[in-house]
């Protein structure tokens, strides 16, 4: 698969507000905050259309690309949808509940979902956050991959303990190593996201 082009559309709140034309696919994007998701979705689009954002917390909503693709000679539409990161401390207990809302409920009410891509640091332990996060995608039968981002920043030792720690949660499921920086993983997150939609 070739990413010819993306482009933003719009912030959105709910499933509602997302104007789909036909059967186009969609590819969500979650994960903590600031564990990467603004600088994997440019590296994969090779251009600048996701702002980054150095103050955790700063996406409040989900941010909906336009994509078009190639794919074996032929080319085709998909949409990103690129949602807040959860587990941020430095916000109201309200605020932080209205974005779990927010989330589940374009998540689970949204059937055009091919793939979710979990981004997940690979500096940091899976925790209860995650634990949960990770029971409901399965309680709901959503289809997810998860992805350790930021490898550049890690040694080869961590890293490799890490992936095993990380893939005892998802079993069944590899984890694909990410740097937006190197583009280690590029080519492994868009086979995946090629045989999803």
């Amino acid at each position: 698969m070739r990413i010819i082009n993306a482009q933003y559309v719009k912030g959105v709140s709910s499933v509602r507000q997302v104007e789909h034309s036909g059967d186009v696919p969609e590819v969500s994007f979650i994960g903590r905050s600031n564990v990467g998701k603004s600088s994997l979705i440019n590296a994969l689009v090779a251009q600048r259309v996701a702002r980054t954002s150095s103050r955790p917390g700063a996406t409040r909503i989900i941010n909906i690309y336009n994509v078009a693709y190639e794919s074996q000679g032929k080319r085709g539409g998909m949409v990103f949808s690129d949602f807040p990161g959860f587990g941020y401390a430095k916000v109201s207990r309200a605020m932080a509940l209205g974005w779990q809302e927010m989330i589940e409920g374009y998540l689970a009410g949204n059937d055009r979902i091919k793939a979710i891509v979990w981004l997940l640091d690979v500096r940091r332990e899976f925790d209860g956050l995650d634990e949960m996060m990770f029971e409901w995608l399965v309680s709901k039968e959503l289809p997810f991959s998860p992805i350790l981002t930021k490898v550049d920043k890690e040694n080869q030792g961590n890293i490799a303990r890490k992936v095993r720690s990380f893939e005892k949660f998802f079993p069944g499921r590899k984890a694909i190593l990410f740097s937006a920086r190197t583009g280690i993983g590029k080519k492994e997150l868009l086979t995946y996201i090629e045989k999803a939609v």
